[in-house]
Order: C-alpha cells, then structure tokens, then sequence
C-alpha cells in the first residue's frame, strides 16, 4: 500500500544538524509558553521524523514511558534549527500509536523499520487555560494506522 504525502512542509534549515542525547518537543523546540499561542489557535512547534527500528523502555519521576530507537531529524518550526539522534518520544496518542505498530512489526519481523514524519503544535487546555496540549499530525497519511484504517474499509 503506497503512502500518501501531505504537502506541509518544514522552514528552511539552517544547514548545521546538532546531534542530542533524544528527540522530544522539549529538546528541539525549547519551552511551551501558553502565551505565545494565538487566541483559539495553535503554535507550531517541530517537525519529527526518522525511521524506527527498536524500542527502548523505563520509567521516570512521570510515570512509564517508550522512545523509538533509530534514525531521527527534528526541526524547530521557530528557528529552523536542525537536531538529529538515534532515540525519539512522540507526545500524546500519536506516539502510543507508533509504539504500538512497530511492536506489532517486530513481531512479524525482527529487522522491522518503520517510516514516520509528525508535525507537532500546541494549543490551549480547553480544562485549563494555564496549560496546554499538544497536536501531533501525521505528515505521511496513514503511516501509523494502516492496519485500522483498512479494516474501516472493509465491506459489512
């Protein structure tokens, strides 16, 4: 099944590719300061994208956590700034998706790679206007829910 692309696209790099210990919001973009996301609107933050081969797990001061292991390039929507590392955390249910399907290809096969690009924003807590909440797209349409999305295709 061919992956469909979206046209969005990442400013342009500032040609210098700084590597980092893992790929998170935090370290490619900085800090999220609800201020700065317009009135009803969103932030954008990065870009994320890379190829997932494994999966690294533990547990921090927030709770159990999964980071994909690979080849991963961030890109600062603000700066243009370049980052790239060989561990990624996507935020949100996004990421639990990504786990989830390169788990199930590593099942099947033990040198599973699996290609993703997300674009993530921010936007306010509709609960609570001090805070804030991530919005995680997919950039290659499907990548992450194939196999859902064919079963919604599926004749009843």
């Amino acid at each position: 099944m061919a992956k469909k692309e979206q046209t969005t696209s990442a400013p342009a790099a500032s040609g210098k590719i700084t590597p980092i210990k893992k790929l998170t919001v935090s370290t490619v973009f900085g800090k999220v300061l609800t201020k700065d996301i317009p009135d009803g609107g969103e932030l954008k933050l990065c870009r994320i994208a890379g190829f997932a081969r494994n999966i690294k797990r533990g547990t921090s001061d927030y709770g159990d956590w999964a980071a994909a292991q690979g080849e991963f390039a961030g890109t600062n929507y603000k700066t243009g700034e370049i980052f790239a590392s060989a561990t990624a955390i996507i935020p949100g249910a996004m990421g639990d998706m990504l786990i989830q399907s390169l788990e199930s290809a590593l099942q099947e096969d033990a040198a599973a790679t699996l290609k993703f690009s997300v674009d993530i924003g921010a936007k306010v807590s509709p609960r609570d206007p001090n805070k804030y909440e991530y919005v995680v797209r997919p950039v290659i349409e499907n990548a992450l829910a194939a196999p859902a999305l064919e079963l919604l295709r599926l004749e009843g």
